[in-house]
């Protein structure tokens, strides 16, 4: 009998450790965890201001009229000490609590954003990207390729980042996926072309600008290759334009190269200078380095637009036979009425 009141005893205790345990989640659910935000539509939360108080920083949220409990959170944070709020990108779901939310802020646990770099942007284009993004100074910005990391290290791609990022820390996660893309089938490809990783991307800069038909790139790059190989300058067009837009940035479209452009003394103009310009004219995407990355040299060292197939060119190995396509081109450019 004695047995059997202890067990009752020991029954109930657990019944009431465990209700008691329930309410306590109940309780914590409903008072200080409390639903704050209950809008199906999440709220992008940015607090730039390292010095910001979490109410200071919560401004923006409780201007949106979508605060559930505005009063308890005050309360909260009050008996939390107000503390200061840290930097970043805070995404406030539906059902978010009270203390889920002060907690989030106030010790930084941020919520990841997507930057999307495209290729065939300019340096300038990519830093006011960042500018825009993240907030950064124009000096910052330029720094983020200029400084911490090079242009020609930047691969196109949607990249998962901090909105907190310093500029250094946006270089080394650029620097990561450079790291990755380059890897050794790649780099030795490069390598049996005679060139390094920052150079066959400078290569298929001036080939992604030359012809945007994928199969045709292998062969744009061969011919440069064929050039560079016996020391014959590039006198790519799209190095001249990109000089000359340099120096004149107001000079709109050009759709014909003249000889004032191919004249114009500027270290990206490969019909002044030997070899491969300084840096990549544009950001270049993968599939276009790996299709430069199968290019070979061959005889061809001669090419122009191709009027019979847009978009195409007409490849040649001598001069005399290049000079016959080019004189069908100016024709066709001419009958156009196209002169620059």
């Amino acid at each position: 009998m004695k047995r059997h009141r202890q067990k009752r005893r020991l029954i109930r205790g657990v019944f009431g450790v465990a209700m008691l345990f329930v309410l306590a989640i109940f309780g914590y659910r409903w008072t200080i965890n409390a639903p704050v935000y209950i809008v199906e539509e999440p709220f992008d939360l940015y607090i730039a201001d390292t010095g910001m108080t979490s109410w200071e920083a919560l401004a923006p949220l409780r201007a949106s009229g979508h605060l559930y409990r505005p009063t308890a959170l005050q309360t909260l944070n009050s008996l939390r000490g107000n503390p200061k709020a840290q930097r970043g990108h805070y995404r406030i779901t539906s059902g978010m609590g009270l203390m889920q939310l002060l907690r989030k802020i106030e010790f930084g646990y941020e919520d990841p954003i997507w930057l999307r770099i495209r290729g065939y942007q300019k340096a300038p284009a990519i830093e006011t990207q960042l500018t825009e993004v993240f907030g950064y100074t124009a000096d910052s910005a330029h720094a983020v390729l200029a400084k911490h990391m090079g242009f020609d290290q930047v691969i196109p791609n949607s990249y998962q980042v901090y909105w907190s990022y310093r500029p250094k820390d946006l270089a080394k996660r650029l620097t990561r996926e450079h790291e990755v893309f380059w890897n050794p089938e790649r780099l030795g490809r490069a390598a049996r072309m005679g060139l390094s990783a920052e150079q066959v991307v400078v290569l298929a800069s001036i080939a992604q600008a030359e012809t945007k038909q994928r199969d045709e790139l292998p062969r744009v790059a061969g011919l440069y290759l064929a050039r560079l190989k016996i020391g014959k300058r590039l006198e790519a067009d799209p190095t001249v334009v990109w000089a000359y837009l340099d120096r004149y940035p107001n000079a709109g479209v050009i759709r014909r190269v003249t000889t004032a452009m191919t004249n114009l003394n500027h270290p990206y103009n490969t019909y002044r200078r030997d070899g491969l310009p300084p840096g990549p004219l544009t950001t270049v995407e993968p599939e276009v380095i790996d299709a430069v990355l199968k290019a070979e040299a061959k005889n061809e060292i001669y090419m122009c637009a191709d009027p019979d197939r847009p978009g195409y060119h007409a490849f040649a190995r001598t001069y005399a036979e290049h000079l016959r396509n080019a004189a069908r081109y100016h024709a066709s450019l001419n009958r156009r009425g196209i002169r620059r």
